[in-house]
């Protein structure tokens, strides 16, 4: 990662953090707009997500929305719930926003690869922080097994891999948007598709 892209990174960071410890419950008109963008199966999963997450799946939505306008993509109703649901599966680990930013310093040093074989490790502690790194597979599968739209499910397995892209269904401009939308915007390679992000 280029000092330019860790900074970027720090950035978002230190913005979510701040973001998480200020959350406050989604309004009725929000959640109202919430559920008509998601399928039922798909709002039983949104149900379970944090306050953190779902307002910062809110904040992602809208972004996606202003990124997609006036282009054909604009009306597919699919990209806005997939920046709803892309962090579903951090509700896997439990983890507040100290937890989390403990275990995103852990990441950085020892690797988000190694990290994610944790997921099933004998140490609770040991897995939680796994199922917290691996939150992008953990969610696509929850979604999967709720029954959420393919694209969906593919864009929260995918959300911090660029490399899985093209196994999503959804166009790459979408992705880029996507991407964007969470702070994380793509360096395109020499065929304008993403390079892979390193784990």
């Amino acid at each position: 990662m280029s000092a330019r892209a860790a900074g970027s990174r720090v950035a978002h960071l230190a913005r979510r953090y701040v973001e998480s410890v200020r959350v406050r419950p989604l309004d009725h008109q929000t959640r109202r707009w919430v559920a008509g963008a998601l399928e039922p199966e798909e709002l039983a999963v949104w149900e379970g997500m944090g306050p953190v997450d779902q307002a910062e799946g809110v904040a992602v939505a809208r972004r996606v929305d202003v990124a997609l306008a006036g282009t054909p993509e604009a009306c597919d109703p699919r990209w806005r719930a997939a920046a709803l649901l892309h962090d579903a599966g951090k509700q896997a680990s439990g983890f507040g926003a100290v937890g989390r930013t403990v275990v995103t310093m852990a990441a950085t040093l020892l690797g988000t690869a190694r990290m994610r074989g944790w997921v099933d490790a004998p140490n609770p502690v040991q897995a939680r922080m796994g199922r917290y790194v691996a939150h992008d597979e953990l969610g696509a599968a929850l979604l999967r097994e709720a029954g959420a739209r393919p694209e969906v499910a593919a864009w929260a397995g995918a959300h911090h891999r660029p490399a899985r892209w093209d196994t999503t269904a959804i166009p790459v401009p979408v992705c880029r948007a996507l991407a964007a939308a969470d702070g994380e915007p793509p360096t395109p390679g020499r065929s304008g598709r993403p390079r892979p992000a390193p784990d």
